[in-house]
């Protein structure tokens, strides 16, 4: 513990970035390739009707990420902190209860989306074709969701410790294994849409037991015993007030997301559907390297904090923000000037490409500022203020979207509804900015407080 609290201390903000969220960055980008090589494959070796297929279902899987990130986001805030104090009975404390929380909760979402499988996507849209094949899918992966939960859950403890070259090490096994496996699958074994659920679910058990053998066997600051595995009900609260904004973010992005289909659904029809459904992976793979900085950046933020050196906390958010900003402008760019190219990944109906691309420019028009959003969520994240980061997530998916999806499409028609969520983004980004501010206002107070002192 004591060496990796002596470089999250110490060292200076643009190593830290190379060590921390590089590998953060890459791990999650393999983390995002889940989700949209799935999309790719089943567009091309199937048919386009199957990308808005799986974007129904996937609607569905965001609710047990939702699980995951309530205990794992909470857990990885108390662990940077726990670093930076050197309180090692903590530590110990969080594998047993990350692990069992998220099994649990697993199992019994499994149980609710396979027996209610058609029902709960009928709710949000998906009717004709889209409703039987998003069916078929969604009932296979809801039996792997105690893997794809307690996988990234674990996982996340270890970038939480800063060991982002394991964490990255072991998500990129499973991914390499779900691409080898979806083309199998779906094509040499003719299962169609259930093979490329069948190749999620086994490349997501492989993803568990890399990370049960990182904390067996790894230089992990959290000693897998059988002690390891019981929980400890005195730090369940403050795991969920942490991660209860990571896992309002999650269930308001299945609620937006259900809102969009619905509407797109019904305005637009399945050719809208498919193409929101294109647009909406694009976005999750793009965000993923800068939730992948996000997650390099709390262990600093963390730590530093707990060693209540505001200085740092305040260099590490900037270094940190101006390059998720960089990267953010460059997606931007290529979605501004390359929507066709980026479309035929998933469709191979080049009239319905060329329908699309106005309206995928529309959707993605403010990506540009995203960098700093996710970085000030992250911010009162790992200091553990997870009602400011509530706040953020809520107005984005709740207070500025929902209306503003009601009342558009009544006015402009489907078009509103491509409209809905930059217009909320972008009102989402001033209100992070002014508590970021305000942040960092309280901060300048205290280092001028600490100084007179010392003089």
């Amino acid at each position: 513990m004591d060496e990796n609290r002596k470089y999250l201390l110490t060292m200076s903000m643009r190593k830290l970035f190379t060590k921390l969220a590089i590998p953060g960055m890459i791990g999650m980008l393999a983390v995002g390739l889940y989700n949209m090589v799935d999309a790719i494959f089943v567009g091309q070796l199937i048919n386009s009707e199957s990308v808005g297929a799986i974007t129904m279902g996937y609607n569905i899987v965001l609710v047990n990420q939702a699980i995951l990130t309530f205990f794992a986001t909470g857990a990885v805030s108390i662990l940077s902190r726990a670093i930076g104090e050197k309180d090692q009975k903590t530590i110990d404390k969080l594998f047993g209860n990350v692990f069992w929380s998220v099994a649990i909760l697993s199992l019994l979402l499994t149980g609710v989306v396979y027996f209610n499988a058609s029902g709960l996507l009928k709710f949000i849209g998906a009717k004709n074709e889209i409703l039987n094949l998003s069916e078929r899918y969604i009932k296979i992966i809801s039996l792997g969701f105690i893997f794809g939960g307690v996988g990234p859950a674990l996982n996340m403890l270890i970038r939480g410790e800063g060991r982002m070259k394991a964490a990255m090490k072991i998500v990129f096994i499973g991914m390499i294994i779900n691409i080898i496996l979806d083309p199998i699958f779906i094509s040499v074994f003719d299962m169609g849409i259930e093979g490329a659920a069948v190749a999620t679910v086994l490349s997501q058990f492989i993803y568990l037991i890399g990370d049960i053998v990182y904390f067996k066997y790894g230089k992990s600051v959290i000693k897998l015993t059988r002690n390891s595995f019981k929980v400890s009900f005195d730090i369940l609260p403050k795991m969920a007030g942490v991660g209860f904004s990571a896992m309002l973010m999650q269930i308001m992005s299945a609620a937006q997301l259900a809102i969009l289909l619905r509407f797109m659904s019904s305005y637009g029809g399945d050719n809208s559907v498919i193409i929101i459904g294109a647009a909406q992976r694009i976005m999750m793979f793009a965000f993923i390297p800068m939730w992948g900085i996000g997650q390099g950046l709390q262990p600093v933020l963390g730590a530093n904090f707990g060693a209540k050196n505001n200085t740092r906390v305040k260099d590490a958010f900037k270094t940190f923000t101006k390059i998720a900003s960089g990267i953010s402008i460059a997606f931007w760019l290529a979605f501004m000037i390359l929507p066709k190219f980026i479309l035929s990944w998933f469709i191979t109906d080049e009239g319905l490409i060329a329908m699309g691309a106005s309206k995928f420019r529309m959707y993605l028009c403010v990506f540009l500022l995203y960098g700093f959003m996710i970085t000030s969520i992250t911010l009162f994240q790992a200091l553990g203020k997870g009602g400011k980061a509530a706040i953020i997530v809520v107005g984005r998916q709740i207070l500025f979207f929902v209306p503003i999806a009601l009342l558009l499409p009544r006015f402009i028609g489907e078009i509103g509804v491509w409209l809905s969520l930059p217009v909320s983004d972008l009102l989402t980004i001033i209100l992070a900015v002014i508590f970021t501010i305000t942040e960092f206002t309280a901060f300048n107070k205290n280092i001028r407080s600490t100084k007179v002192i010392h003089q």
